[in-house]
């Protein structure tokens, strides 16, 4: 009952967004890329162990769980390290599919459609099934991905089929909604691991 009522609720918040032209227009819980993340959560919510992750710490992040999330079981959030606005250049959504992979992909196609609907002629790479052999040596982890570039960045809808090495240190699958701003796809693809 609950992936019926989240793909209901997925598909409505979704399509009240109709025809959007700009990154910026898209929402995951009310959220949208270039909010200042001090207009959802308090200074010391976003500064409690907020961290920066890569060898370049011009970035920072930090996953919310929250009971004010509708639909996400976790949000993260990158913002610029130096920017005290906190404005947003990345969020990344996830939504737990606990041994549901079949749910999950089942999901990704209904939003894939949905995003195709949402902006005028997005570009799209449908990147398929993958082994992440980043995330797990054995081979047993995929990910199948779709990526829409857009004017201001990017949108990448993802399921991880976690393989059973994972599963058994607490890895669940899951459906990853992903928005980064082109500030945030600079820094990740060329400047992050510097």
């Amino acid at each position: 009952m609950r992936i019926f009522l989240t793909v209901i609720v997925l598909i409505f918040s979704l399509q009240s967004l109709s025809q959007a032209d700009d990154i910026k227009d898209f929402q995951i819980e009310g959220i949208s890329i270039g909010d200042s993340l001090l207009d959802h959560f308090s200074r010391t919510e976003i500064d409690n162990k907020s961290k920066s992750l890569y060898p370049n710490k011009e970035m920072k992040l930090k996953t919310f769980r929250s009971a004010k999330f509708k639909i996400f079981d976790k949000i993260q959030f990158h913002w610029l390290s130096a920017d005290r606005k906190y404005i947003i250049q990345s969020i990344s959504a996830d939504l737990l599919y606990k041994n549901d992979i079949k749910g999950c992909l089942k999901q990704r196609k209904i939003i894939n459609k949905e995003i195709k609907t949402l902006f005028d002629n997005p570009k799209e790479e449908d990147w398929g099934k993958r082994v992440l052999d980043n995330v797990d040596p054995s081979l047993q982890t995929f990910a199948y991905q779709n990526i829409y570039r857009l004017e201001g960045g990017n949108i990448i809808i993802s399921c991880r089929d976690y393989g059973k090495i994972k599963e058994k240190d607490r890895f669940v699958d899951k459906l990853s909604i992903m928005i980064d701003s082109k500030i945030f796809e600079d820094w990740i693809n060329n400047k992050a691991w510097d």
